[in-house]
């Protein structure tokens, strides 16, 4: 019994190792990546935009610049007959009593196209280290000013956001329900919407972790210029010590590290027996 007691503490040190290991080894990265999909001619063109990149033409001498990349360069310019401009993003990684990252730009559809598109943002950092804890709420809202919009079948701004334990740039781990509305039809007098916010209970108890938001946004030619225009924002903030809604408990369960689970029934079990 205790040859295989030791076995399994062994088995246990080295599985702390290694995960030391590969998390002390993930390099620090900060991106956007970006996917345009002319669903009319069913066509695609991708890019991306890391942090100190040819296409980042954040002023360095910004407070704090190494938490923002504004996108310029050719990519404010797009053959797909779609155009992003005054794309622009910000955090306060690592982090403080609240983790946050916006982002916010401009999609128009180009001339008189009348074509359907679909635009996916995807904003990821990592090595994020504060707030953190057991219990943490993971929230999201988004907002849109539209203009020229045609209101045709499908066309929406969502937002959703992922708290990733793995600490890499991809969606995954816990993340808020998804919160979409429809872009109405509008004429040239701008039009302003916005979302609830949106939750979701996690653990924040592993550092250093990631940070992913993501807007997406379909929206179709109206045929004349100036054509559909939809100025987009959404925010993403993680904080310690929020009580999960109910819908909620279930995320946070699956989210949390079992230890850390199990320690938690040990001491209700002993209070309610003291």
């Amino acid at each position: 019994m205790r040859r295989l007691l030791g076995h399994i503490v062994s088995l246990a040190v080295v599985g702390i190792l290694l995960a030391t290991t590969v998390a002390n080894e993930a390099k620090a990265a900060y991106i956007i990546s970006i996917s345009i999909t002319d669903i009319t001619t069913s066509t695609t063109t991708a890019f991306s935009v890391a942090k100190g990149g040819p296409n980042d033409v954040t002023d360095p001498g910004t407070a704090n610049a190494a938490n923002i990349i504004t996108v310029g360069g050719t990519f404010n310019t797009s053959a797909t007959g779609l155009t992003l401009t005054g794309l622009n993003s910000v955090t306060n990684n690592p982090g403080t009593s609240i983790a946050t990252m916006s982002i916010s730009g401009t999609a128009a559809v180009v001339g008189t196209s009348t074509d359907k598109f679909l635009v996916t943002i995807t904003t990821s950092q990592t090595d994020f280290t504060s707030p953190t804890g057991p219990v943490g709420m993971l929230a999201n809202s988004e907002s849109s000013t539209i203009t020229n919009t045609t209101g045709a079948a499908g066309d929406m701004q969502s937002v959703k956001s992922w708290y990733n334990p793995a600490n890499t740039i991809a969606a995954a781990g816990p993340a808020t329900p998804l919160g979409s509305y429809p872009l109405p039809v509008t004429g040239t007098t701008p039009l302003s919407l916005s979302s609830p916010t949106f939750t979701a209970g996690v653990s924040v108890a592993p550092t250093p972790y990631a940070l992913v938001n993501q807007v997406m946004i379909q929206i179709t030619g109206g045929g004349s210029t100036p054509n559909a225009k939809d100025v987009f924002g959404s925010a993403t903030t993680l904080t310690a010590g929020g009580v999960p809604e109910p819908a909620s408990i279930v995320m946070f369960l699956t989210g949390m590290p079992l230890p850390l689970v199990v320690v938690g029934l040990l001491r209700r079990r002993r209070r309610a027996a003291a």
